[in-house]
């Protein structure tokens, strides 16, 4: 039987995890410091299963200070309550770093589109007046990102915004920091482009016979319909979940352009097969193959791409941050993961 204060992570997990806006497929990660025990959320479980799947786990805060001091990312696998044996989450050191008792981190849409913009550290300056925040330069995952973070604590932020990754907040019980998230989350809304209606006749066309489907969620379909959206897609990598789970930019097949020329275009480009297409002007299509996490991130990237206007201009992470995280054991096992939830 959980304690109090564990009962009430797992609850306020299990909300924050449900909520696409925030948490996507096994992203995201939640945490609160008990006597010397850091209780984190495991790598790669889906914080809205957190009140039917057992996944904190008590890591000892002398031994993520070990690991900090060596700057090892591989932490070992630590057992829950039950006696599972799973990997702490890859933010584990970002959440004992904090002074706060209570750490919740999210890939929040609303906060990435203002993340992951040009002068985005300008504009939402004025939104955040009043609040204890930091803007954090982009910065690997993980052991990096803690150090970086570390820096900037003297402050104790309550609040920090991730450039091109999300948001951290930070308070000393669990309602609290909830209350915190959605309080950002409020300041940061913003409007969305409209887009028009996809063609699925002609989706349903090109996919026949194919390894390819329409894809199953109808919203992700504007990626594909509006212009600016499309554009701002194919450019790169505007979050770490986005090259993990989709690749590292969106394949186009242009007008007059056919699928297999598309396909064999980005892969030669990226070295990566696409797992989606967006046909321009039409809509999306998705291998039939595609797993449950991929599709909850593409929601995600159209999601954060509908939020950035036309006058602002998108940020995208260098290539070489880019292949250091599709090559990071750390993703893979999260990968991994995924496929078995699936």
């Amino acid at each position: 039987m959980l304690n109090e204060s564990l009962q009430q992570l797992v609850a306020v997990s299990a909300r924050v995890g449900r909520n696409l806006d925030l948490v996507q497929a096994g992203g995201g990660n939640t945490s609160i410091k008990l006597d010397g025990t850091l209780w984190v959320k495991a790598s790669g479980k889906w914080l809205s299963r957190a009140a039917e799947d057992e996944m904190f786990l008590p890591v000892p805060m002398s031994d993520i200070e070990r690991q900090l001091a060596a700057q090892d990312e591989k932490f070992p696998e630590y057992l829950t309550p039950s006696g599972i044996a799973l990997r702490p989450s890859v933010e584990t050191a970002v959440h004992a770093i904090l002074p706060q008792r209570v750490v919740i981190h999210v890939h929040s849409v609303r906060t990435i589109a203002w993340a992951a913009r040009e002068r985005g550290s300008e504009d939402i300056r004025p939104l955040l007046h009043g609040l204890n925040w930091k803007w954090i330069p982009y910065t690997h995952p993980g052991i990096p990102l803690a150090i970086r973070i570390q820096e900037e604590s003297a402050s104790r932020p309550d609040v920090l915004i991730l450039e091109n990754h999300g948001l951290v907040v930070a308070a000393e019980a669990c309602a609290a920091a909830e209350a915190l998230l959605h309080e950002v989350e409020r300041r940061l809304n913003g409007l969305t482009r409209t887009a028009e209606a996809p063609d699925l006749t002609r989706l349903a066309e090109l996919a026949k016979d194919s390894e390819w489907q329409i894809a199953i969620d109808p919203e992700v379909h504007t990626l594909a319909t509006n212009s600016l959206s499309c554009e701002i897609a194919a450019h790169g990598t505007l979050f770490p979940d986005q090259c993990v789970y989709l690749g590292p930019a969106a394949a186009i097949v242009r007008p007059g352009e056919t699928m297999a020329t598309a396909a064999t275009s980005y892969q030669a480009r990226h070295n990566f097969a696409p797992v989606f297409l967006l046909v321009e002007g039409a809509g999306v299509l998705t291998k039939r193959c595609m797993n449950r996490a991929a599709h909850e991130l593409l929601i995600c990237l159209k999601r954060v791409i509908e939020r950035i206007p036309r006058e602002a201009r998108a940020t995208y992470l260098p290539v070489h941050q880019v292949a250091r995280l599709m090559n990071w054991d750390a993703e893979k096992y999260r990968i991994a993961m995924a496929k078995s939830e699936n």
